[in-house]
């Protein structure tokens, strides 16, 4: 839909606001097929998906050959998966937007083992142009690697990004880079922007802005009894006008909007999510907390952090992205549970931004 400029007279596009949902959001990749996934969020009203790779490798075992089975064969199976995925996908009306999440390859110091990960990325290209998807999720390396395997070298993270982005660039595909606030090196927005930038492959490398990740380090204190850091608002505050006055909103090619369920006690090390896990305080309430926007005991400011990017020109896929403990629970009915709960919470942010609640893929309401 496009409106004219009273005084210029140009037409201009009226942004959009597509929504979409993580795979991973609606259910468990070994409890909720994926297949069934898809058509629970196309009847819930969503016009995208994020791929999660384990649904689509646990998706694939109908494929593959009876044991023995080699890599050789996983990796067909996979393909195969793909295929079949993007024909249920497009019979559905549903965009497959991206893949992800290719874990731990930033600050790898092995040599041989940078490039056995490389030829695994080739199979993840494979796939995504098998699944019509344009894009690949690379978030930073995770706390919980061996130290000793990664290097914190901001000059060799942002060579590693380069050479995942040029052999996706061979392929049409281009890869996002996304900060996750529990990272072992790579924790605020503006460090993956740095190493984004220092790779140099603007036409391919992207940053990927995750709600639950920005307000990290700025906003949350999951120890503290609150949840937040001292200075919560006002330095999130800060670091939202640094984002949107630092990163082209171009530059970012989704949006992933998850809010975070205020704990009933403080994440200190011996809280069950962390004593039997091993994790980082804010780790263990990615993995077990993600809300999404509106919803009860959620405490992060989301719409904030939304209303800071759609300001700066920011328009496109809105992806439902959560990580919960809830997703584990055996039955399809989880995987409709997640897809009302989704489904409502984008109908809320929608009519809180003004956005139409149910446009079409090709900006037509």
């Amino acid at each position: 839909m496009s409106s004219a400029n009273s005084i210029t007279g140009e037409v201009q596009q009226q942004k959009r606001f597509l929504p979409s949902i993580a795979t991973m959001s609606l259910g468990s990749s070994t409890l909720h097929p994926l297949d069934v996934k898809l058509k629970v969020a196309a009847a819930k009203g969503f016009l995208g998906i994020e791929m999660y790779w384990d649904d689509l490798v646990q998706y694939s075992l109908q494929f593959r050959p009876k044991p023995p089975s080699h890599a050789a064969h996983e990796a067909v199976a996979v393909l195969v998966a793909a295929t079949n995925v993007a024909n249920l996908a497009a019979r559905l009306g549903l965009k497959i937007l991206s893949l992800q999440p290719f874990r731990n390859f930033d600050g790898l110091t092995d040599p041989g083992l940078r490039e056995k990960r490389l030829d695994e990325f080739r199979l993840w290209l494979a796939t995504a142009r098998r699944l019509g998807a344009d894009m690949i999720g690379v978030p930073s390396t995770l706390p919980t690697v061996s130290a000793a395997d990664y290097t914190d070298n901001r000059h060799a993270i942002a060579a590693d990004l380069a050479k995942l982005s040029r052999a996706a660039k061979a392929q049409g595909i281009r890869v996002a880079y996304e900060n996750l606030c529990f990272a072992a090196h790579v924790r605020d927005w503006h460090q993956a922007w740095d190493r984004i930038e220092l790779a140099r492959e603007p036409d391919g490398l992207l940053f990927l802005p995750d709600t639950f990740n920005i307000c990290g380090r700025t906003y949350m204190d999951p120890e503290a009894a609150g949840g937040r850091t001292p200075n919560a608002e006002a330095d999130l505050r800060a670091s939202l006008a640094r984002l949107v006055d630092t990163v082209p909103m171009c530059r970012m090619p989704l949006l992933q909007v998850a809010d975070a369920e205020l704990p009933d006690e403080p994440l200190t090390q011996d809280h069950p999510w962390r004593k039997e896990a091993g994790l980082v305080p804010l780790m263990a309430l990615s993995r077990n907390a993600r809300l999404f926007p509106f919803e009860e005991r959620g405490y992060l400011p989301v719409v904030s952090v939304i209303q800071a990017l759609v300001g700066a020109g920011w328009e496109g896929w809105v992806s439902m992205e959560v990580f919960s403990r809830t997703t584990a629970v055996h039955g399809e009915e989880t995987i409709w549970e997640h897809a009302e709960r989704a489904w409502e919470s984008w109908e809320k942010l929608a009519r809180v931004m003004g956005w139409p609640a149910r446009p079409r893929i090709d900006g037509s309401r």
